[in-house]
Protein backbone atom coordinates (compact mmCIF):
# COMPACT_ATOMS: atom_id res chain seq x y z
CA UNK A 1 0.00 0.00 0.00
CA UNK A 2 3.00 2.21 1.28
CA UNK A 3 4.64 1.89 -2.74
CA UNK A 4 0.98 2.35 -4.43
CA UNK A 5 1.24 5.96 -2.44
CA UNK A 6 4.29 6.60 -2.82
CA UNK A 7 4.30 5.81 -6.73
CA UNK A 8 1.22 7.67 -7.58
CA UNK A 9 2.47 10.61 -5.81
CA UNK A 10 5.81 10.35 -8.04
CA UNK A 11 3.53 10.46 -10.49
CA UNK A 12 1.70 13.72 -9.77
CA UNK A 13 4.77 15.16 -9.17
CA UNK A 14 6.34 14.17 -12.43
CA UNK A 15 3.09 15.15 -14.34
CA UNK A 16 3.07 18.89 -12.67
CA UNK A 17 6.85 19.19 -13.64
CA UNK A 18 5.82 18.23 -16.94
CA UNK A 19 3.05 20.85 -17.17
CA UNK A 20 5.24 23.47 -15.48
CA UNK A 21 7.96 23.32 -18.11
CA UNK A 22 5.62 22.82 -21.00
CA UNK A 23 3.80 26.03 -19.67
CA UNK A 24 7.66 27.92 -19.41
CA UNK A 25 8.27 26.53 -22.84
CA UNK A 26 5.40 27.25 -24.22
CA UNK A 27 5.31 31.75 -22.61
CA UNK A 28 9.12 31.89 -23.64
CA UNK A 29 9.19 30.18 -27.38
CA UNK A 30 6.18 29.11 -28.77
CA UNK A 31 3.84 32.11 -27.92
CA UNK A 32 6.52 34.63 -29.08
CA UNK A 33 6.89 32.48 -32.57
CA UNK A 34 3.32 32.11 -33.50
CA UNK A 35 2.44 35.67 -32.58
CA UNK A 36 5.59 36.57 -35.02
CA UNK A 37 3.99 34.16 -37.40
CA UNK A 38 1.04 35.98 -37.21
CA UNK A 39 2.17 38.98 -37.72
CA UNK A 40 4.40 38.54 -40.39
CA UNK A 41 1.28 36.65 -41.94
CA UNK A 42 -0.62 40.37 -41.78
CA UNK A 43 2.30 42.27 -43.40
CA UNK A 44 2.95 39.57 -46.42
CA UNK A 45 -1.01 39.60 -47.45
CA UNK A 46 -1.09 43.41 -47.57
CA UNK A 47 0.23 42.70 -51.02
CA UNK A 48 -3.58 41.34 -51.52
CA UNK A 49 -5.60 43.11 -48.99
CA UNK A 50 -5.83 46.29 -46.99
CA UNK A 51 -6.07 45.81 -43.71
CA UNK A 52 -7.56 48.99 -42.05
CA UNK A 53 -5.88 50.35 -38.92
CA UNK A 54 -8.03 50.95 -36.21
CA UNK A 55 -10.04 47.76 -35.76
CA UNK A 56 -10.96 44.67 -33.34
CA UNK A 57 -8.07 42.84 -32.75
CA UNK A 58 -8.72 39.60 -34.58
CA UNK A 59 -9.19 37.08 -32.88
CA UNK A 60 -6.68 33.93 -32.52
CA UNK A 61 -6.55 30.09 -32.68
CA UNK A 62 -4.21 27.45 -33.25
CA UNK A 63 -5.57 27.01 -36.73
CA UNK A 64 -6.79 30.39 -38.03
CA UNK A 65 -6.78 33.83 -37.38
CA UNK A 66 -9.99 35.66 -38.15
CA UNK A 67 -10.35 39.91 -38.78
CA UNK A 68 -14.21 41.55 -39.05
CA UNK A 69 -14.45 45.35 -39.58
CA UNK A 70 -17.27 47.11 -41.55
CA UNK A 71 -17.14 49.12 -44.48
CA UNK A 72 -19.28 52.19 -45.35
CA UNK A 73 -20.05 52.90 -48.78
CA UNK A 74 -20.25 57.34 -50.19
CA UNK A 75 -24.34 56.69 -49.53
CA UNK A 76 -23.92 55.20 -46.24
CA UNK A 77 -24.28 51.40 -46.46
CA UNK A 78 -22.83 48.84 -44.58
CA UNK A 79 -21.53 45.62 -44.74
CA UNK A 80 -19.48 43.69 -42.74
CA UNK A 81 -16.13 42.43 -43.56
CA UNK A 82 -14.69 39.24 -42.42
CA UNK A 83 -11.06 38.51 -43.04
CA UNK A 84 -9.21 35.45 -41.79
CA UNK A 85 -6.41 32.82 -42.87
CA UNK A 86 -4.77 29.58 -41.99
CA UNK A 87 -1.58 30.11 -39.33
CA UNK A 88 0.01 26.98 -40.91
CA UNK A 89 2.10 26.26 -37.48
CA UNK A 90 2.12 22.81 -37.97
CA UNK A 91 4.73 21.19 -40.24
CA UNK A 92 1.92 19.29 -42.42
CA UNK A 93 0.28 22.21 -43.13
CA UNK A 94 1.45 23.32 -46.84
CA UNK A 95 -0.81 25.33 -48.09
CA UNK A 96 -2.21 28.36 -46.27
CA UNK A 97 -5.43 30.12 -47.44
CA UNK A 98 -6.56 33.69 -46.97
CA UNK A 99 -9.93 34.71 -47.29
CA UNK A 100 -12.11 37.54 -47.45
CA UNK A 101 -16.14 37.39 -47.60
CA UNK A 102 -18.79 39.50 -46.88
CA UNK A 103 -20.98 38.84 -43.27
CA UNK A 104 -23.40 35.79 -43.38
CA UNK A 105 -26.22 38.27 -43.88
CA UNK A 106 -24.28 41.21 -45.74
CA UNK A 107 -26.06 42.66 -49.17
CA UNK A 108 -23.65 41.58 -52.00
CA UNK A 109 -24.32 44.22 -53.81
CA UNK A 110 -22.57 46.30 -51.15
CA UNK A 111 -19.57 44.19 -50.95
CA UNK A 112 -19.08 44.38 -54.14
CA UNK A 113 -19.19 48.67 -54.16
CA UNK A 114 -16.32 47.86 -50.82
CA UNK A 115 -14.01 45.80 -52.68
CA UNK A 116 -11.75 48.17 -54.44
CA UNK A 117 -11.07 49.43 -50.82
CA UNK A 118 -10.51 46.49 -49.53
CA UNK A 119 -8.72 44.09 -52.18
CA UNK A 120 -4.93 45.39 -53.21
CA UNK A 121 -4.21 43.21 -55.75
CA UNK A 122 -5.83 43.98 -59.17
CA UNK A 123 -6.10 40.90 -60.60
CA UNK A 124 -8.04 39.95 -57.69
CA UNK A 125 -9.64 42.74 -57.41
CA UNK A 126 -11.12 42.17 -61.63
CA UNK A 127 -11.57 38.29 -60.79
CA UNK A 128 -14.00 39.07 -57.76
CA UNK A 129 -16.02 41.87 -59.09
CA UNK A 130 -16.67 40.23 -62.66
CA UNK A 131 -16.31 36.56 -62.32
CA UNK A 132 -17.36 35.85 -65.91
CA UNK A 133 -13.43 36.92 -66.89
CA UNK A 134 -11.98 36.37 -63.96
CA UNK A 135 -8.04 35.21 -63.96
CA UNK A 136 -8.05 32.48 -61.29
CA UNK A 137 -4.07 31.99 -62.01
CA UNK A 138 -1.20 32.39 -59.69
CA UNK A 139 0.52 35.56 -59.45
CA UNK A 140 4.13 35.60 -58.53
CA UNK A 141 3.96 39.18 -57.52
CA UNK A 142 1.24 38.47 -55.37
CA UNK A 143 2.18 35.52 -54.02
CA UNK A 144 -0.54 33.51 -54.23
CA UNK A 145 -1.08 30.19 -56.78
CA UNK A 146 -4.61 30.23 -57.30
CA UNK A 147 -7.91 32.12 -56.20
CA UNK A 148 -11.47 30.99 -55.78
CA UNK A 149 -14.39 32.85 -56.09
CA UNK A 150 -17.81 31.77 -54.23
CA UNK A 151 -20.18 33.53 -57.20
CA UNK A 152 -23.65 33.94 -56.00
CA UNK A 153 -26.31 32.89 -58.97
CA UNK A 154 -29.09 34.63 -57.99
CA UNK A 155 -26.70 38.30 -57.74
CA UNK A 156 -24.00 36.75 -59.81
CA UNK A 157 -22.05 38.60 -57.49
CA UNK A 158 -19.12 37.32 -55.24
CA UNK A 159 -19.63 36.93 -51.79
CA UNK A 160 -16.23 35.24 -50.91
CA UNK A 161 -12.77 35.33 -52.32
CA UNK A 162 -10.39 32.13 -51.21
CA UNK A 163 -6.74 32.76 -51.83
CA UNK A 164 -3.88 29.89 -51.59
CA UNK A 165 -0.45 30.38 -50.61
CA UNK A 166 2.88 27.81 -50.98
CA UNK A 167 3.95 27.53 -47.80
CA UNK A 168 7.53 26.86 -49.25
CA UNK A 169 7.17 30.00 -51.21
CA UNK A 170 7.02 32.04 -48.11
CA UNK A 171 9.97 34.92 -47.35
CA UNK A 172 12.64 33.16 -45.71
CA UNK A 173 12.61 35.28 -42.82
CA UNK A 174 8.86 33.74 -42.48
CA UNK A 175 10.06 30.27 -43.28
CA UNK A 176 12.45 30.27 -40.35
CA UNK A 177 9.75 30.92 -38.01
CA UNK A 178 7.59 28.21 -39.10
CA UNK A 179 11.24 25.70 -38.85
CA UNK A 180 11.45 26.22 -35.10
CA UNK A 181 8.25 25.48 -35.25
CA UNK A 182 8.25 21.71 -37.28
CA UNK A 183 10.43 19.67 -34.94
CA UNK A 184 6.91 19.16 -32.42
CA UNK A 185 4.47 16.97 -33.69
CA UNK A 186 1.13 18.44 -34.35
CA UNK A 187 -0.39 17.40 -31.20
CA UNK A 188 2.57 18.47 -28.71
CA UNK A 189 2.53 21.67 -30.68
CA UNK A 190 -1.07 22.26 -30.42
CA UNK A 191 -0.75 21.73 -26.73
CA UNK A 192 2.14 24.16 -25.76
CA UNK A 193 0.23 26.77 -27.85
CA UNK A 194 -3.01 26.24 -25.77
CA UNK A 195 -1.44 25.24 -22.16
CA UNK A 196 -0.18 29.13 -21.92
CA UNK A 197 -3.43 30.58 -23.50
CA UNK A 198 -5.83 28.38 -20.83
CA UNK A 199 -3.68 29.71 -18.14
CA UNK A 200 -3.83 33.49 -19.24
CA UNK A 201 -7.94 32.88 -19.66
CA UNK A 202 -7.51 31.62 -15.99
CA UNK A 203 -6.13 34.93 -14.58
CA UNK A 204 -8.75 37.40 -16.82
CA UNK A 205 -10.92 35.34 -15.40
Amino acid sequence: MKKLIVGGLLVIFFVIVLLISAAVYGFSHVLPTTGAINQDLAGYFSNVVYIPKNIPPPSQDFYQTIYFWEMVTPEKEVVGIRLKYDTGFTADSSIIRLTLEKEEKGDPSIFDKVLPAVIADKQSLDSARDPQKANLSANQQAGYKSIKLLVLPETNKTAQIVWEFDKFNLPDDLKSKYKRLEKFPPGVLKFLYTLPHFILSLFSA
